[in-house]
């Protein structure tokens, strides 16, 4: 809300603006249309677009420099090496017990 002696937001100047050169004409015919200089609305519009277009470059730019994808790859490199290595530890060592004897269980299910 605003208060005596404070500064109107840009927007609200500007629809001002625009109100002040709207034709008498247009506002007989449909009282609740706002008619505004076309040619403003448009360099607006355009502003707008080419601000958006810039940021979005700008944000392109800094996802190619960032190292997140480079990091990510070295990772998916590593652990594939470490998952190989592993698969071939597992064919090539004999299976065996933890203390590398045989086990003491025999195929006897009576009780002693």
């Amino acid at each position: 809300m605003k208060r005596p002696g404070e500064e109107q937001p840009t927007v609200v100047c500007a629809l001002r603006t625009c109100l002040q050169e709207m034709s008498a004409g247009s506002t007989v015919k449909h009282p609740g249309r706002v008619a505004c200089d076309a040619e403003g609305l448009k360099a607006f519009w355009e502003k707008k677009v080419r601000l958006h277009a810039q940021q979005l470059q700008s944000e392109d730019e800094r996802v190619r420099r960032s190292a997140l994808d480079r990091l990510r790859g070295e990772w998916a490199q590593k652990l594939e090496l470490r998952h190989r290595m592993l698969q071939a530890h597992r064919k090539s060592a004999p299976q065996s017990s933890l203390l590398g004897t045989k086990s003491f269980c025999t195929g006897d299910k009576t009780a002693a």
